[in-house]
């Protein structure tokens, strides 16, 4: 008892290693970072009125979620052009939306939900909200703020891509073609742009 209490008095002499000890047993997301290959949990989030609600089709179809800052909600709208226009089919993949609307604090409610409603009817897609940083919280994502965070999940719950920012073209044939791999995978067609995003870069 005696060696055990000398112990902790002397980790207390040392500030950075007791709050570093600290960040380990409060789970901190600086610790716990989310990694490709991750099997991560269905997230705990809100519907447009702020009610509760998890990720439609979680492991039971291949997930594409966008994850914004509404302060940049076109960030990524060349690669989710490029979705649509791939025509994956929708008995195996699904694709959503989740605005992050706490790093977007000088934006109205009214304002995040047009921004909603815009691309509900362009892309054809759920869109979720993020009001107090749930699912950077519960996954461990990090630093979103200004980012338009692009994630792949497969039938297995887990995260197979995992890329923040605006995607160059190159990322982009990358994420898709894991799409269609894991779509193929699942025993699901092919859509009509997955056999251009298989081929090898020039």
């Amino acid at each position: 008892m005696q060696n055990g209490l000398h112990r902790l008095v002397s980790l207390l002499r040392f500030p950075a290693l007791a709050l570093s000890l600290c960040g380990v047993l409060t789970h901190s997301p600086l610790v716990f970072a989310a990694a490709v290959g991750d099997e991560l949990k269905n997230g705990e989030l809100r519907d447009g009125s702020n009610k509760p609600a998890t990720l439609p089709g979680f492991g039971e179809r291949v997930l594409l979620i966008l994850y914004t800052d509404p302060d940049v909600a076109n960030q990524n709208d060349p690669f989710a052009d490029l979705v649509k226009a791939a025509g994956l089919p929708k008995t195996h993949f699904q694709s959503m939306g989740v605005a992050n609307m706490k790093d977007a604090p000088l934006k109205p409610d009214w304002i995040i939900r047009s921004i909603v409603r815009s691309k509900i009817a362009k892309y054809g897609v759920t869109i979720l909200t993020d009001p107090s940083h749930l699912l950077i919280d519960q996954w461990g994502l990090g630093d979103c703020n200004n980012k338009s965070v692009v994630l792949i999940i497969g039938k297995d719950k887990k995260l197979h891509f995992f890329e923040k920012g605006a995607l160059s073209p190159e990322k982009a044939q990358a994420a898709l073609a894991k799409l269609c791999q894991l779509i193929a995978a699942d025993g699901g067609p092919e859509g009509a742009g997955c056999k251009a995003a298989a081929k090898p870069a020039n």
